[in-house]
């Protein structure tokens, strides 16, 4: 990671990008917003040359996930900053596993350029970091946001906060002039991962999280991981179909709503294709801003 020198403190300029596989298809608008926001924030994103899938969940050999992590993570220098959680976790598990001598040989064997340690980064905390001692230029006075971990933002343990207990996406949130509401279901699992095989239990627990953000007084869920967005969000009139209610609940991506904070526009942010229309949120912030 690249420093420069700012009135306002000290601030990344550089900063190596993984897309992962998602960005292209069904999370579009959140490599979108997340270039929008890296650019409004000074930051450089050098996305990796040639970059492929992390090894996700579904490749069934340890040592095929850890050398396809392997091979992502040698084409910089720089830290590797991810958008997706499934990316992050896989490939922090991987840095965790290449300590192992017999693990790093076993796949440095096979790689062209031999893992020799690295730094993966998740973009809250690129934007955590960015933004300490920014003067945001729309505060989102009277806006409450729920703040939705799921299930691999913070695992494994010892990486951007407490597994437990963790408090950055609030702190986040706050920062942005928000207030951050409490739901005891902000690190459930979305239900994404079973989504396939049983589809009426993963739109169950996903019923229940937004119900819990909804009960909490929320305006908006604020989410870091494409597919709990797409659970959270596109999934979203499926779960009022089989329940009879009607949500009507915002799902907007980190980037998203650190975006409308800092100015940009719907097109900049790609709100447009978010399901669940973000509109009626954008129309209470500007309604605030009039008011004072």
């Amino acid at each position: 990671m690249r420093f420069g020198a700012s009135s306002r403190g000290w601030r990344m300029t550089e900063i190596a990008y993984y897309p992962g596989c998602v960005s292209r298809a069904t999370g579009r608008e959140y490599d979108i917003s997340t270039r929008s926001v890296a650019k409004a924030l000074g930051i450089e994103l050098i996305e990796l040359e040639d970059w492929s899938c992390c090894g996700a969940t579904h490749v069934p050999s340890e040592a095929l996930a850890v050398g396809l992590a392997a091979r992502n993570l040698t084409q910089s220098t720089l830290p590797v900053m991810t958008t997706c959680s499934i990316c992050y976790s896989n490939l922090r598990t991987a840095i965790l596993r290449l300590e192992d001598n017999g693990m790093r040989a076993r796949v440095n064997s096979v790689l062209e350029r031999k893992y020799a340690g690295a730094r993966v980064m998740h973009v809250v905390e690129m934007l955590s970091e960015a933004l300490k001692g920014r003067e945001i230029p729309i505060k989102l006075n009277g806006i409450k946001v729920s703040p939705y971990y799921g299930c691999l933002l913070t695992r494994p343990g010892s990486g951007i906060d407490s597994p437990e207990h963790p408090r950055i996406l609030e702190d986040l949130v706050r920062g942005l002039g928000a207030e951050p509401v409490e739901s005891p279901l902000k690190m459930l699992c979305c239900g994404g991962p079973i989504f396939m095989p049983r589809e009426e239990a993963a739109l169950e627990s996903t019923y229940h999280i937004i119900k819990s953000a909804k009960r909490s007084g929320a305006d908006a869920i604020m989410a870091v991981c494409p597919l709990c967005h797409l659970m959270l969000d596109a999934k979203q009139g499926a779960i009022e179909k089989r329940y009879g209610l009607d949500l009507r609940m915002p799902v907007l991506y980190v980037t998203q709503l650190v975006g409308i904070a800092l100015g940009l526009g719907p097109e900049d942010l790609a709100l447009e294709m978010n399901s669940v229309s973000p509109l009626p949120l954008l129309e209470k912030v500007y309604q605030s801003i009039a008011k004072e």
